[in-house]
């Protein structure tokens, strides 16, 4: 690899798009150029329903980038989400190829992971990640990495992340459209993951929830791999639109009016105490002032009701009492006033506000929970160049061609 590289993401949401460019080498992630949350357009509960609206929002969102960090944006790691995003389990097994040393090599592993993938699918589906969980040598079960291992019988667990196929590709066309070519695209869950999570928190057993404008993405991690993925179509825009028709005010003044309340809880939290009424006369309002517990009333019934839908996927998937290290909440939601007593209430497990680590430079407008996701992709992205993985694309999306062998280095990397 060479010494320094630039990798850029770009975190496609329904309410807003972010594009990061760092500089990597072998000793840090230094992010170069930072183009803040704009305004997105064209995207709709993670899905592409205006081309021309999505261009040009994604082109401004990377012209900033580009101007702050001095270079040119050629390539990019791109987030995807939406309910379309759908996880399934598959198991995978070939004999080891019979050579003198009877060791375990990466195309061996190759080789198993690629029979993993030999899953019926509609031909509308396309898979975006497949992960290894757990490897098993001639019965030998529980094994994370075997290259090096002798044996003559090689299985594996996975979890395929799958989506989609004209969804994605309508995300890609957007991209590709200001001169972009889409290196991987990543499920939001899973940069996010990269971003906030610890080794303790995805061996015990985590979810991770990252609330987004207008859909939550999940992931479940247990023994160090991800399970379970899910995501819903909703997301923290509901709860200004409940806001705007409880106070029956604008959409831009219900945002700004939770933004505010946010910012009062977390300080009402420090002062152990409340203030009875909330002033709204600088918003043009009737009124001027609005009883405090009604509007965390309002915001607390559908928070609920996100974290109903989440309770009702965690036993679908039958992982109910299963993550002893409880929820941590991400993503511009997480900011939500009350968002931590809800889930507690909900879920009855801990939780945290998971903000995104593991980068220097200028983080100064990255440093909260709405950045997560494009932190992850650049963490994501510097991983696979960090282990020489230089992809290739085949036609087809995210179907890797040549450079499989070497993308082995990176499903090392979600292995404790």
């Amino acid at each position: 690899m060479p010494k320094e590289r630039i990798i850029t993401a770009i975190d496609i949401g329904s309410t807003k798009i972010s594009t990061i460019v760092s500089s990597v080498s072998d000793e840090k992630i230094s992010v170069i150029g930072v183009s803040g949350n704009v305004p997105s357009k064209g995207i709709s509960k993670g899905n592409v329903v205006d081309i021309d609206g999505a261009v040009e929002a994604i082109s401004n969102s990377l012209e900033r980038a580009e101007r702050m960090a001095g270079v040119s944006i050629s390539s990019a790691f791109v987030t995807v989400n939406g309910s379309h995003i759908e996880t399934h389990n598959s198991h995978g097994v070939v004999a080891v190829s019979p050579h003198q040393s009877s060791e375990i090599t990466p195309e061996d592993v190759s080789r198993v992971i690629e029979a993993a993938q030999a899953i019926s699918l509609p031909s509308t589906r396309e898979i975006i990640h497949v992960v290894p969980r757990d490897f098993v040598v001639d019965s030998q079960e529980g094994i994370k990495d075997p290259v090096g291992m002798s044996g003559v019988r090689l299985e594996v667990e996975t979890d395929i992340i799958h989506g989609s196929a004209t969804a994605m590709k309508n995300l890609v066309r957007c991209v590709s459209q200001v001169g972009v070519q889409v290196n991987e695209l990543v499920y939001t869950g899973i940069a996010s993951a990269e971003a906030v999570l610890n080794d303790t928190e995805k061996e015990l057993g985590t979810l991770l929830v990252d609330i987004g404008g207008g859909t939550t993405s999940t992931i479940a991690y247990l023994e160090g791999s991800p399970i379970h993925s899910a995501a819903l179509p909703i997301g923290g825009r509901l709860v200004t639109s409940d806001l705007a028709i409880g106070l029956r005010t604008r959409i831009e003044d219900s945002e700004k009016i939770k933004i505010k309340l946010s910012d009062k809880y977390s300080l009402q939290k420090t002062k152990k105490s409340r203030d009875d009424d909330f002033d709204i006369s600088e918003f043009g309002l009737e009124s001027e002032s609005v009883p405090l517990p009604l509007l965390y009333k309002i915001i607390d019934a559908r928070a609920e009701e996100i974290f109903r839908l989440i309770a009702l996927e965690i036993s679908k998937a039958g992982l109910t009492g299963k993550l002893p290290a409880g929820v941590v909440v991400t993503g511009g939601g997480a900011l939500t006033a009350g968002v931590e007593k809800v889930i507690k209430t909900t879920l009855k497990v801990p939780v945290r506000i998971g903000v995104p680590k593991g980068v220097t430079g200028l983080i100064d407008d990255i440093q909260g929970p709405d950045a997560s996701s494009g932190v992850g992709a650049v963490l994501y992205g510097a991983q696979l160049f960090r282990s020489g993985a230089h992809l290739f694309f085949d036609e087809r999306r995210g179907k890797m061609g040549k450079g499989v062998v070497k993308i082995i280095e990176k499903f090392r990397s979600f292995l404790p």
